[in-house]
């Protein structure tokens, strides 16, 4: 007991000084540069995030587009239709095998949109452009597979038979334009201009919102923005304001087709510098140190107070066996002068001296009981305990019991309802049974005897006993139900509320495992219900 105290106090001072030495040694050289890395990396793992983020949207895109562009009739009003019921598409295309523009059509009647979009659009057709980009599409000139953005819910892959498409990135106007286009079976380029607004604002949309400025305390405040061709910003957000010659502290192109944007991260500059002296790990080593000793104290704290506890329960329990001794033994003083003075003025057929000496016996019955869990949980400590099986009858060991209670519960007017169905003979402890009983029904004394009711039911199988006690008593509250079984536990440590010493559902489930079978507590409507199972041989198992 003494080495655990020393112990403690060995490691609360040796282990600051463990911790403080590391600290030091924590201040090596490139402590600036571990950290910038380490913030580096994080930042970039944040970036490329989100890029997986972009480009899933443009895969669910071109899986809306492919199917859009995969059409072989070019009526011209039903292209129109296309166009007109669907806000992404800012213009759909079609191209015949002769490169041609077929619609729309330069020689046909044309909406403004039409015509702007073939003035603006002659170098795809005159140039050649989308079929010199069929060498950056699939080359077999048979299958194409779109990867579908995970957590969609769509097919992984869109095999097109012997067609090819992809995205055309196109500078015009503003900036990037997306073109989606694909050769069908017929030879025909069908593609469809993507409306730049469009697109752009359902990126934007599944980006945080630049208004939200709020920053939890432990992550980095920075500010993120998208650059186009390295200048113009589309969208940023992020608490953390840099200066306009500030440099990003990292970068990262997005993939294709969008890879004329940059993702940028800028932090401020201070956190990059940091542990440029060994002031954070001091602190850092500080506060190790000072949790350790909260900790070690705490441990000290516990490890005394789990002792102080103990005893404090020992002694409230010397306290109950006190009084359980002293109200037996008192009895027995008062009944046996009682009785004693009965005998001088003994009258013929006077049942009153047959009462008083029922009394006695009763409440010396009362002591043994005690004196037996007493005995039992001293053994149990030393675990000294045996099962010794006999050949016996449940049934009558059970009348046996409950008739040494007859005088108490008949005093009290608890009513004892009998349901015995363990006739046969079977290989057990006796004694067990007996103070498994024994306990159970003293229970129902000290804690229920208001509900006048007791029921007492046994049953038996080739492999157990089974033995029933409920009341019609206060009940107990599920969330004690395992605590009625330690030592020492109790509703109420008054000695005014009960007479028990808190050890007597300790020794029922004790003899009960010990021989082989376990207890079930369980709260009924009207009181409480406990169920013992006990384990039974064969006089020929007892033998060998």
């Amino acid at each position: 007991m003494n080495r655990y105290p020393k112990l403690l106090l060995i490691l609360l001072v040796a282990l600051p000084l463990t911790l403080l030495g590391w600290g030091g040694v924590r201040l090596a050289s490139h402590e600036k540069e571990r950290v910038k890395a380490n913030i580096q990396q994080l930042l970039t793992g944040q970036l490329k995030e989100i890029d997986r983020s972009i480009a899933d949207q443009l895969e669910t895109l071109a899986i809306d587009m492919q199917q859009v562009t995969s059409i072989n009739s070019y009526n011209l009003e039903e292209l129109r239709d296309v166009v007109r019921n669907d806000p992404r598409i800012f213009q759909l295309f079609v191209i015949n095998p002769d490169d041609v523009l077929l619609y729309p059509s330069p020689i046909g009647p044309l909406t403004e949109v039409e015509r702007d979009f073939i003035l603006k659009t002659s170098d795809l057709v005159n140039d050649r452009q989308l079929q010199l980009s069929e060498k950056g599409a699939s080359t077999d000139g048979k299958k194409q597979n779109i990867s579908a953005p995970r957590g969609t819910g769509k097919v992984k892959s869109v095999v097109l038979a012997r067609q090819t498409g992809a995205w055309f990135v196109w500078n015009w106007g503003p900036g990037i334009n997306l073109i989606y286009w694909q050769r069908r079976e017929n030879g025909h380029i069908v593609g469809v201009v993507v409306e730049r607004s469009r697109w752009i604002a359902d990126i934007i949309a599944e980006l945080p919102d630049t208004q939200d400025v709020s920053q939890d305390s432990e992550s980095v405040p920075s500010r993120v923005q998208i650059v186009e061709s390295g200048t113009t910003v589309i969208y940023k957000w992020g608490p953390y304001d840099p200066d306009s010659e500030d440099a990003p502290t990292v970068e990262l192109r997005l993939s294709s087709p969008l890879s004329a944007w940059q993702l940028q991260t800028f932090v401020p500059l201070h956190l990059m510098t940091a542990g440029r002296s060994g002031t954070f790990n001091l602190i850092a080593g500080l506060v190790i140190s000072g949790i350790a000793l909260i900790g070690l104290a705490y441990a000290i704290d516990l490890q005394f107070g789990r002792e102080l506890r103990e005893a404090s329960r020992r002694v409230s329990f010397v306290n109950q066996v006190s009084h359980e001794l002293r109200t037996p033994l008192t009895n027995i003083r008062m009944y046996a002068e009682l009785l004693d003075r009965d005998l001088d003025t003994l009258e013929p057929n006077s049942e009153q001296p047959r009462k008083r000496l029922g009394v006695i016996l009763s409440e010396s019955q009362r002591l043994t009981r005690l004196i037996s869990n007493v005995l039992a949980f001293a053994r149990q400590e030393k675990q000294t305990l045996r099962v010794c099986r006999k050949q016996v009858v449940v049934d009558e060991i059970v009348r046996n019991v409950l008739d040494s209670f007859r005088p108490s519960l008949d005093q009290k007017e608890i009513e004892v309802e009998l349901n015995l169905n363990a006739a046969q003979s079977v290989m057990i402890d006796p004694d067990i049974l007996e103070q498994i009983l024994g306990n159970l029904i003293s229970n129902v004394e000290k804690y229920a005897v208001d509900g006048r009711w007791m029921k007492i039911q046994t049953s038996q199988s080739e492999q157990k006993v089974r033995l029933v006690v409920a009341d019609h008593g206060p009940g107990i509250e599920s969330s004690n139900h395992g605590k009625v079984f330690e030592p020492f536990w109790r509703a109420s440590d008054e000695l005014s509320q009960s007479a028990g010493t808190g050890i007597g559902l300790t020794i029922v489930q004790y003899l009960a495992h010990l021989h082989g079978g376990e207890v079930h507590v369980q709260s009924t409507d009207e009181g409480v219900q406990f169920e013992v199972n006990i384990g039974i041989s064969s006089e020929a198992e007892d033998k060998l």
